[in-house]
C-alpha cells in the first residue's frame, strides 16, 4: 500500500515516476446480489496520532486537500478539539460517536458527515472504529498541529447543556455527561475522567 512521507508536506497524489497514485485502503471482495463487498482491517495503523491514542495512515494528498485512514480502538476517542480546516468523515468500519454543539451523536459504518474545523468537536469509538478523513487544508496524520485540543466546555450548547443521544443522558455545566454514567462522554477521553468512568469504559471496551 502506497502512502506518503508524513513529515514532508509534499504533494503525493503522483508516484515518483509521475504516474497517478492509486491507493488500496480496503480489500475488494467483489459484488454479490448487486452489493459491493469490502473487507476493512480494523487493526491499529502505522502512525501514532498526536493528542490521542488513535493511529492513522496517510493515503494521498496534494498539500491542500488530502485523505487519511484513521483508527480508534473500542472505548477510545479524540478529546474535544478544532482543526485548521474542515473535515469530511466517512465511517467505513464499526460504531462511534461525534460530539458537536451540545450533542453526542451515535455513528456507524456507512455514514458520512462534514465538520466545520473551527467548531469544537470530539470523536469517540464504541467498537473498533475506522474512518476515512478528508481534510482541507490537509495536515499529515502525525502532525502536532493537525488538531488543537480544547476544554470540554467548548463543545456544550450555548446555555451549557449537553445531551448524549446514544445514552439518552443530559447534563448541564458544570456537570458532565460522565457524571451521570455516560461512557461515551467526550470527557472520558481526557486525563480528567473520573475513576468510576474509566472503569466503566474498560468494561465497555471488553463488552460493547
Amino acid at each position: 500500500m502506497c502512502g506518503y512521507n508524513q513529515g514532508s508536506g509534499q504533494k503525493t497524489y503522483l508516484n515518483l515516476d509521475g504516474t497517478l497514485r492509486i491507493v488500496d485502503w480496503a480489500k475488494n471482495l467483489g459484488v454479490k446480489d448487486k452489493e459491493q463487498l469490502l473487507a476493512i482491517d480494523t487493526s491499529a495503523l502505522a502512525d501514532a496520532m498526536q493528542h490521542s491514542v488513535a493511529t492513522g495512515q496517510g493515503l494521498v494528498s496534494n498539500g491542500e486537500l488530502g485523505v487519511d485512514l484513521i483508527r480508534l480502538g473500542a472505548g477510545d476517542g479524540f478529546v474535544p478539539h478544532t482543526h485548521p480546516g474542515d473535515h469530511l468523515l466517512i465511517i467505513v468500519a464499526g460504531e462511534g460517536t461525534i460530539s458537536y454543539d451540545g450533542s453526542v451523536y451515535p455513528t456507524r459504518a456507512g455514514q458520512v458527515y462534514l465538520l466545520d474545523g473551527g467548531v469544537p468537536h470530539g470523536v469517540g469509538a464504541i467498537t473498533d472504529h475506522v474512518i476515512l478523513a478528508v481534510g482541507s487544508p490537509h495536515k499529515p496524520v502525525d502532525s502536532p498541529d493537525r488538531m488543537v485540543p480544547v476544554e470540554y466546555e467548548a463543545i456544550v450548547a450555548e446555555l451549557g447543556d449537553m445531551h448524549c443521544l446514544r445514552c439518552d443522558v443530559r447534563a448541564k455545566m458544570p456537570d458532565k455527561l460522565a457524571s451521570f454514567g455516560c461512557v461515551v462522554c467526550p470527557s472520558v477521553y481526557g486525563d480528567d475522567a473520573p475513576e468510576e468512568i474509566k472503569e466503566q469504559k474498560c468494561k465497555f471496551r471488553r463488552h460493547p
